[in-house]
């Protein structure tokens, strides 16, 4: 029996992975590249997380997982409602790769991966947080990371979470730090403020000069740490309360009652003493044990690999809390933690499976890749360079996780690096609910409130998520108006033609690339349950769907609004556009593995475990309906 490592690389496209490696510039991807088998990753649609990862991970499609969106309308709930797909009781029950090797006595672990969570088998180690790509993410985040600032606002294009206002106070009792002159004072309090989380721990900053220059002096109880302008403090510890009660239920074992250890640090983002600018970034604050299934484990881990984070705070960039720098160091520590975590426990702890997944890329490419793709109409040229710095910087940090992975692999064991989907930079927006009020399908009236509200008596269908598309169907949803039988048919075929004949007011190019019904045409794309919506469709490359369901405005195609500047799960799965797309990658390297074979035909995610399994002598999934990809198995290996 051999081993496993799945690094998952969300949001990464194969064709700028393809341009960096020609240009020199991420030589552990082309160490990968020909020490094995590359290829295209094909998603199912829509080409979004947390569908696709699970298809991954348990080789099935969504028709059957049930997860074909980013969130998912649940039919018979109201038809505005839908609710995330990361936790595992979230979905369809499929067996996944980790729950099935802990059934069979073999030790698996996850870290930050889509359906981990809650763990549900003793041998399965459950790390870091549940995949979701948020900035403050359950179960284990203490605190969210926050900025201080005086004489300052920063704020970016994005207003995600306020900055605190701060006053600079005189520095009545100035700090016993040889050589600095204490100018201001600022105190402070990093809470645990999440979910099940309490205490209070105070410090105070100080900024002032030193000899040669300005910075600040951090009183961390008794202690005193010297700070220079963009640089980090020591990694600082405090305590922090507990409720099991409240996170019991994302693992098995019972968690320890008592207090927990914390971490986090601090950097000095601004500091201009003749106008009175200060601006602190307290990071994440995170357990320093306390973040798995299995504490004991993770203890050791931390021991032997430093502080782990689970966090990645993009939005910090763009607000201007972070320089780039602090990004690259708030990025680059969960990563190559990642990369090292996952030898550490199939080399040395007798694990057989590990699946990661780093969200970095998705992260950068939906706020950055109008700023570095000429097809965007946010791209300046004058700007490129500077924003394509950032990019090589989550880059690199890529390429240093896979030459960790590729320097630590043993002949026991096989790696894939891949992604679940790509990002592609948006032209224009489509607002499908707005269409379909515009054009009967939604009724509006004026609420009591004086407001505008949806009339559900007289509304024949509705957006419940992104790509969701259902019928107002009587009997199935709760203010149904549409007849099963012929009126239903007929509505849906009123809606395919409609959304197929939609074109952009501002050049008459058609929004939609495909609209069909999915349960009698959506096979070919593996959806046909009853929870894939009545009416799917896709639209052309350059336009994205905004992820808003509001039916109420006059513009149904509109320049591009919202954060996602950058985006991914609207077009078919197969979609090109400027240097990105929908499609991922696929890498794999190691025990079984071809060597130099760049696979002609794409792989897809249901794909990837049933061949991961065969390698290693495995039995299939228990819902596995993947096939083998037996032409990238080593011939010596395919014989046997």
């Amino acid at each position: 029996m051999s081993k496993m490592i799945l690094l998952g690389l969300d949001g990464v496209c194969p064709d700028i992975i393809s341009a960096e490696i020609a240009a020199g510039r991420l030589p552990n991807f082309e160490r990968l590249r020909d020490a094995g088998v590359c290829a295209d990753n094909l998603p199912f649609p829509s080409s979004v997380t947390p569908g696709n990862w699970t298809s991954i991970a348990s080789g099935t499609k969504p028709w059957r997982h049930g997860i074909s969106d980013f969130c998912m309308h649940t039919p018979g709930q109201p038809l505005p409602e839908s609710h995330s797909v990361f936790k595992k009781n979230s979905f369809n029950p499929v067996e996944l790769a980790w729950d099935a090797f802990a059934r069979r006595g073999r030790h698996a672990a996850t870290m930050s991966f889509p359906g981990a969570l809650p763990q549900t088998e003793p041998m399965h180690l459950a790390i870091g947080n549940s995949g979701e790509p948020a900035e403050n993410a359950d179960p284990w985040t203490i605190a969210a990371s926050r900025a201080l600032a005086a004489g300052c606002s920063p704020t970016g294009p994005y207003a995600w979470q306020e900055h605190e206002t701060v006053e600079l106070g005189p520095a009545a009792e100035p700090p016993p730090v040889s050589g600095f002159t204490a100018r201001w004072l600022v105190n402070f309090s990093v809470k645990g403020s999440n979910r099940g989380y309490g205490g209070k721990h105070d410090f105070a900053i100080y900024p002032g000069n030193f000899a040669d220059g300005p910075g600040a002096v951090l009183r961390d109880g008794d202690l005193f740490h010297s700070l220079r302008l963009r640089q980090w403090s020591p990694w600082l510890e405090r305590s922090f309360t507990r409720d099991p009660a409240v996170l019991q239920n994302w693992v098995q074992a019972p968690l320890r009652a008592g207090p927990v250890a914390g971490e986090f640090r601090v950097r000095l983002t601004r500091l201009d003493l003749n106008k009175g600018v200060l601006l602190l970034y307290i990071s994440t604050v995170y357990p320093r044990y306390d973040f798995s299934s299995r504490p004991d484990t993770t203890k050791g881990l931390r021991e032997a690999l430093g502080p782990y984070n689970d966090n990645l705070v993009i939005s910090r960039l763009l607000m201007e809390w972070l320089d780039p720098e602090g990004f690259r160091d708030e990025f680059r520590l969960q990563g190559l933690w990642q990369a090292r975590a996952a030898l550490e426990l199939v080399n040395s702890r007798g694990f057989d499976c590990v699946l990661a997944k780093w969200h970095a890329f998705d992260k950068f490419y939906h706020f950055f890749m109008h700023k570095i793709d000429p097809a965007a109409p946010g791209f300046d040229p004058a700007r490129s360079d500077h924003y394509e710095s950032l990019h090589r910087i989550v880059l690199g940090i890529a390429d240093e996780m896979v030459g960790i992975l590729l320097d630590g692999l043993r002949p026991d064991t096989s790696l894939v690096v891949i992604s679940d989907h790509g990002l592609m930079a948006s032209r224009r927006c489509a607002w499908v609910n707005r269409y379909l009020a515009q054009n009967g399908f939604i009724a509006l009236r004026k609420g009591k409130d004086g407001r505008m509200e949806v009339d559900w008596s007289r509304t024949r269908a509705y957006v419940s998520a992104y790509l969701l598309l259902n019928v107002n169907l009587k009997g199935r949803d709760p203010q149904g108006v549409v007849e099963p039988g012929p009126e239903y048919e007929e509505t849906k075929r009123l809606l395919i033609g409609l959304l197929r004949d939609w074109k952009d007011p501002a050049d008459g190019q058609h929004v939609m690339s495909d609209v069909f019904d999915p349960k009698r045409d959506g096979a070919f794309y593996g959806l046909g349950s009853d929870v894939d919506g009545d009416v799917r469709y896709f639209t052309n490359p350059g336009y994205t769907l905004f992820r808003s369901t509001s039916p109420f405005g006059d513009e149904t195609v509109t320049d591009v609004a919202g954060p996602y500047l950058g985006d991914h799960g609207s077009c078919r799965p197969t979609t090109r556009f400027g240097r990105g797309g929908e499609i991922g990658i696929f890498y794999a390297a190691g025990r079984g593995f071809r060597k130099g074979y760049r696979r002609p035909f794409p792989m897809t995610p249901d794909c990837v475990m049933p061949t991961l399994l065969a390698i290693a002598g495995e039995k299939p999934l228990s819902h596995q309906e993947g096939a083998v990809a037996h032409d990238i198995i080593a011939p010596e290996l395919t014989k046997q």
